[in-house]
């Protein structure tokens, strides 16, 4: 995300964004910690696609790494951790959305198996539209 768009953001807006999310009883928030200190989070819920079907289908619907810590494996752990959670609760396929020009995010999804499915759509943040493909996950049975 670029900077000049995340500098943008409505800190009230985001706020309540967030307290929401965190309190949401269908999204489970996990988080990575190195020396007690938070490093990463993913967030995991039904699918929010409307091509979905949402017994099967999951989304990690946020995931973020401190920069300082990238390619250090906390990434590759939250995934695992999400892809045991989805399967506990019968789900059969993970999807999430990324900005197409996040490249190394994509490059990191496509490393852990994930594979695009076609999806694209733009959203609006921080009073920029940036688009967005999917990207989905079979999750082994």
């Amino acid at each position: 995300m670029p900077d000049s768009t995340l500098d943008n953001l409505d800190k009230k807006f985001t706020t309540s964004f967030w307290t929401d999310h965190l309190n949401a009883d269908e999204i489970t928030t996990f988080v990575a910690e190195i020396e007690n200190e938070i490093v990463g989070f993913c967030s995991l819920m039904p699918s929010r696609d409307a091509d979905a079907d949402k017994k099967s289908v999951a989304e990690i619907s946020a995931i973020n790494i401190s920069p300082r810590h990238w390619r250090k494996g906390a990434g590759s752990q939250l995934c695992e951790r999400v892809f045991t959670e989805a399967k506990k609760h019968g789900y059969s396929t993970l999807a999430l959305w990324v900005l197409e020009t996040n490249h190394s995010a994509r490059k990191f999804y496509e490393a852990t198996g994930f594979a695009l499915d076609g999806g694209q759509k733009t959203i609006e943040l921080g009073g920029r539209n940036l688009p967005e493909v999917r990207y989905r996950y079979s999750l082994p049975r």
